[in-house]
């Protein structure tokens, strides 16, 4: 039985060991990559725990998933060799979606929403290479519209009204916007 152990014992220490699920907390960032502390390569391979995920040549890619201390999904994301892409959102500790949208090469593109941490819309709008584009709509915490308006290439452009959190119309920052300047009162 000893020599059964003591060969055992010898093949294990004759096969390269691979590290499987390292911690964030066992990584450094460093010039835009990460490495494994103490060591002078990028980081391939998986991270566990907290936070999931894969690096190749130091740099995020495919899924990543954060949790909560209590084990509930925080967050997904998605990278392609360091670059955001593909579906990213945040959960409050009740699984809501408090933010939601996507990224292509690094830029918010289509549709995004966000919420306040009890569920209710914040603001939602959409963008295109990483600019507001179209309606864009603003809430108050207690579900009064705070603004409605629309953006052009990332500037406000067009008709925007502002209200006040008891639904009054706010004069003051209404009007019609131009390549993002107000250039008349509100209508």
């Amino acid at each position: 039985m000893k020599l059964f152990y003591l060969t055992l014992l010898l093949i294990s220490l004759s096969i390269p060991h691979f590290t499987f699920g390292e911690k964030m907390s066992d990584l450094i960032w460093n010039n835009g990559l990460y490495y494994k502390k103490g060591s002078i390569t990028p980081f391939d391979g998986t991270i566990t725990g907290d936070i999931n995920g894969s690096f190749i040549n130091g740099k995020k890619h495919g899924k990543w998933t954060r949790y909560y201390n209590n084990g509930k999904l925080f967050s997904l994301s998605n990278y392609y060799l360091g670059l955001k892409n593909g579906d990213w959102f945040t959960l409050n500790k009740n699984g809501q979606y408090v933010e939601k949208g996507r990224y292509l090469n690094n830029l918010e593109d289509g549709l995004w929403i966000r919420n306040f941490q009890d569920g209710t819309l914040n603001f939602k709008g959409k963008f295109i290479n990483g600019q507001k584009t179209g309606v864009w709509l603003g809430y108050y915490y207690n579900g009064q519209l705070e603004y409605i308006g629309s953006f052009k290439n990332g500037k406000k452009n067009g008709i925007w009204e502002y209200y006040l959190s008891n639904g009054t119309k706010n004069n003051e920052f209404s009007g019609v916007y131009k390549n993002g300047i107000k250039i008349s009162k509100a209508l």
